[in-house]
């Protein structure tokens, strides 16, 4: 994809084709699977024709909602024999681009949301808000969205990925991400009522903070800071550039779970971290398609970082300067990455997550 204008606020929001390269979280979604399955068979259902209220939160363009979705209502009418009513609110940021997420929700053939008795809809707002009345959800569900934070408390010094963090940057995030997370599980606790199940599959890390994206995350910023050589983005510029995500270790998942604020408020079911296959290199290596490659992992970076990083763009930038600056990174990226395909490799962790509430 290209280079598109991004309006203030969209940090944290998925760039245009984001559906189309969207693969690596596509992957991501099938580990959480078996988890959801659990998550139903274990459901306390709705009675006196009362509608299954489910929450997919951290939607996107809801590519990657689609089959967990449909699995939610197979299971249920399995369960109840009957068409009993769903209704499903896909959240993003106000920054989401809604238009995609209901042209895919409504337009796509096969889609869930085109069973009889099916209701989808959305809200646009941070789930680090409260979304529902309290006791509103039987079910919520969130893959691959906790690890962006609410915002960047303090930007990376000659970088663009939280990973590289250090001193009192590093515990700036640390504390941000602590925060949302308790912020996340508090406003669920209140939602779901009791019985109800919460599946997560978060962006994660090893213990010594490890994401698996470290080579791809230092071709892109290498790129970058070509551009401020180039003239093409001003040192300020840069400086902002930071990608709003803290990808937490097990221990921070579970910590207000264990012994924090949301320990009587959740049962911990089960828990894992995986580390994922990198599917795009996996392809190059029975192809030997260099371009391809390049061109995809590019794409899969924009959209799903571009739009974080362009919001620290100075904003007196027009559309076309900031396409321009689209165009001339993917260009740069691709070149990098044609140039060395196993240094951008990536095998991303993810903690898959099942809490019960209490």
């Amino acid at each position: 994809m290209s280079g598109s204008p991004t309006p203030p606020g969209a940090a944290g929001a998925m760039g245009r084709g984001y559906g189309r390269h969207s693969q690596v979280q596509q992957r991501a979604g099938d580990y959480g699977l078996p988890l959801l399955h659990r998550a139903l068979a274990a459901l306390p259902l709705p009675v006196g024709g009362e509608p299954l209220r489910v929450a997919d939160l951290g939607a996107a363009t809801g590519a990657n909602s689609l089959d967990p979705m449909r699995v939610v209502v197979e299971s249920v009418r399995r369960r109840t024999g009957r068409d009993t009513p769903v209704t499903v609110v896909h959240t993003d940021i106000p920054a989401n681009d809604f238009d995609a997420l209901f042209a895919t929700v409504l337009d796509t053939p096969g889609s869930y949301a085109h069973e009889p008795q099916v209701f989808a809809l959305a809200e646009a707002r941070s789930f680090y808000e409260p979304l529902f009345p309290p006791g509103e959800l039987h079910l919520a569900w969130s893959a691959i969205a906790v690890h962006w934070l609410s915002g960047v408390p303090r930007p990376v010094p000659d970088h663009i990925y939280s990973a590289q963090a250090t001193g009192d940057v590093r515990r700036a995030l640390e504390e941000r991400s602590r925060a949302d997370w308790e912020a996340f599980l508090t406003h669920r606790a209140r939602e779901l009522r009791s019985g109800g199940q919460l599946v997560v599959l978060g962006g994660a890390a090893d213990d010594d903070g490890s994401s698996g994206a470290d080579g791809l995350m230092a071709a892109a910023d290498a790129v970058l800071d070509g551009m401020v050589r180039e003239g093409l983005v001003t040192p300020s510029e840069y400086t902002r550039m930071t990608i709003p995500t803290w990808n937490r270790t097990a221990a921070e998942f579970l910590a207000p779970l264990r012994s924090g604020p949301s320990a009587g408020d959740f049962r911990v079911e089960e828990h894992e971290l995986v580390a994922l296959p990198d599917l795009l290199l996996a392809e190059l290596r029975e192809t030997g398609d260099v371009r391809d490659f390049a061109g995809q992992v590019t794409g899969f970076f924009q959209a799903a970082f571009q739009p974080s990083l362009f919001s620290a763009l100075d904003p007196g930038r027009g559309p076309l300067a900031v396409h321009a600056l689209g165009e001339a990174f993917a260009s740069g990226m691709r070149t990098r990455v044609a140039a060395d395909p196993e240094a951008v490799e990536t095998r991303w962790r993810v903690f898959l997550l099942r809490l019960t509430r209490l």
